[in-house]
């Protein structure tokens, strides 16, 4: 018995001792004593029989006097932790076990029976188990009864193989579901990229992002004009979102701001003329939309050049509203969505329009065209639409050649103060030709009034200031206008007036600046070598009815 490790020595007492639940000190106590009494237990014969103690065999080594107990207890206790501790082991394995066979049950409640180790490496319910019925249980049952202990053995195994068939099938086809569904997921990537590839080969700015949604990673398009030179606060920024069934990509617009989906409504500008017929206004003119969507065969190219195209037109509308602003004491006008401008009996009307593609009448102007007076103007105001986005496009122009100088003081005050000249050179030039037209009306109302008494001789030349500058067409229209008139007036005596007009505007372009010189020559000869001329009069107008008076006045001073 002292041979024996912990190991055997425990084994052998429960299978000596059976139990231990009704052990007392009595008991041990009693059973010490009859120990003690045996080895002198009489015989019948009288003689004491001494019991010898045990003999070990010449293989087995006595215990040694010289053993020091408390080394023996040390390592028996070192012996006993470590049962103890693999006891816990394998009780915890165990807990482990019956928690995950039950995750799939009641995942709740095994979650929290569950060690953090495999909770956090094996997925909850990733075990299972199947559970015989009861009217399986009865037959094993009878079977068990009738065919004695063969035919449960016999069913036994039918039992097992059944299960492992059951569990080959459900993992077989668990390998053909994931299979296939990898393969979906391979078809939907191949899809989405080859999407993305197709905006990228568009030439279109890609960027990383966040879906703001949920916030899953995604991928942007830039398809604003930003780097095209528009400081317009929109940046043109959308998100490309995969559909998780297909794998295609769909166009989200973003806000700037908020950097949140937002749906756009689409505008577009129309431009329209009514002109003043028998004191009533008429509409004469009205620009077509003009722009076809269906460039691409797939839909997210056509969306992302539609968002660009109505972008141009929002961007475009907010500069002609800003320089509206400025312009409101010279018949300019600002209503809801509609800018009216009123010059020369007539109305030019810039709207921004919702765009619906369902009504193909009102984009395509059917109702106008029915006559040709209701049409007259129609090119007139197509030719202004284009003109308008053409010099929306060189202010781009303008901010991207700022950009690209080298920054210094000058540049940085250019890009923060400049702004766009599209609305006031229209209006500006405009009103330049109708001065131009009321000078000349009162220049040959005058003339007529002395043709009697005067020669004249009546010279106009348009827009001076751009005949030593660039051929560029865009100069004339970020050029103040300036026009000069000459008149030379003979009379009875051979004298020779010389009067210079020149009609220009300020910065604004739609003031009137009319600045007149008059010089006196004694003969024809003075005037032809430009000597001995006498400067009479020189001075600046912003009234056509006080340089009437004084053209006037000149004139017949110059008579008499």
């Amino acid at each position: 018995m002292n041979k024996l490790n912990l190991e055997e020595l425990i084994p052998r007492i429960l299978i000596e001792r059976k139990s231990f639940l009704n052990i007392t000190e009595d008991s041990l106590r009693e059973e010490i004593e009859n120990e003690n009494n045996s080895f002198g237990e009489p015989s019948q014969d009288g003689d004491v029989i001494l019991a010898s103690p045990p003999t070990t065999s010449s293989s087995e080594e006595p215990l040694l006097a010289q053993d020091d107990p408390q080394e023996i207890f040390n390592k028996q206790k070192v012996e006993l932790s470590k049962q103890i501790n693999s006891a816990l082991n394998e009780t915890s394995l165990s807990l482990d076990f019956v928690s995950l066979l039950m995750a799939s049950v009641k995942p709740n409640l095994t979650r929290s029976t569950m060690s953090p180790h495999l909770s956090k490496f094996v997925k909850p319910g990733s075990l299972n188990a199947d559970r015989l019925s009861v009217q399986d249980a009865n037959e094993d049952e009878e079977n068990q009864h009738r065919d004695g202990e063969i035919s449960h053995y016999k069913n036994s195994t039918k039992i097992g193989q059944g299960w492992k068939l059951e569990s080959l099938n459900k993992i077989t086809n668990l390998f053909r579901q994931s299979s296939v569904n990898l393969n979906e997921q391979v078809l939907k990537e191949r899809r989405y990229w080859n999407m993305i590839n197709l905006v990228l080969s568009n030439d279109e700015i890609l960027f990383r992002m966040r879906d703001p949604v949920s916030n899953a990673r995604a991928i942007g398009v830039r398809y604003g004009y930003g780097d095209s030179g528009s400081n317009f606060h929109d940046k043109g920024l959308a998100l490309l979102r995969k559909d998780t069934l297909t794998g295609d990509i769909s166009f989200h617009p973003i806000s700037s701001y908020s950097k949140k989906i937002v749906q756009k409504v689409y505008k577009y500008i129309r431009i329209r003329i009514l002109s003043e017929i028998d004191g009533d206004y008429m509409l004469t003119g009205q620009s077509v939309f003009e722009f076809n969507f269906s460039k691409s065969q797939q839909n997210i190219i056509n969306d992302i050049e539609r968002a660009r195209f109505f972008l141009f037109e929002e961007d475009l509308f907010y500069q002609l509203t800003r320089e509206a602003k400025i312009l409101i004491n010279y018949n300019v006008s600002i209503i809801s969505n509609k800018i009216i401008i009123e010059i020369n009996n007539e109305i030019i009307e810039i709207e921004s329009v919702v765009y619906d593609e369902l009504n193909d009448e009102e984009l395509q102007n059917y109702y106008q065209n029915i006559s040709t007076f209701s049409s007259i103007n129609n090119t007139k105001c197509q030719l202004l639409l284009n003109y308008l986005k053409l010099m929306l496009c060189c202010y781009y122009k303008y901010n991207l050649k700022l950009k690209q100088k080298v920054p210094t003081s000058l540049t940085k005050w250019k890009q923060f103060n400049s702004h766009p000249l599209i609305l006031r050179p229209l209006l500006g030039n405009m009103r330049h030709e109708l001065n131009l037209r009321n000078m000349r009306e009162i220049l040959n109302r005058l003339l007529k009034k002395y043709h009697s008494t005067i020669e004249y001789k009546l010279e106009m030349n348009k827009f001076t200031n751009l005949k030593t500058r660039s051929r560029n067409p865009f100069q004339k229209s970020i050029e103040k206008p300036v026009s000069e008139i000459h008149l030379v007036v003979k009379n009875n005596q051979a004298n020779i007036l010389k009067i210079g007009l020149e009609l220009t505007t300020n910065e604004i372009f739609v003031n009137l600046i009319i600045n007149l010189s008059v010089i006196r020559f004694q003969n024809n000869d003075d005037f032809e070598k430009n000597i001995n001329g006498v400067n009479v009069l020189q001075i600046g107008f912003n009234d056509f009815n006080e340089i009437d008076e004084c053209i006037d006045w000149s004139i017949q001073n110059f008579v008499n």
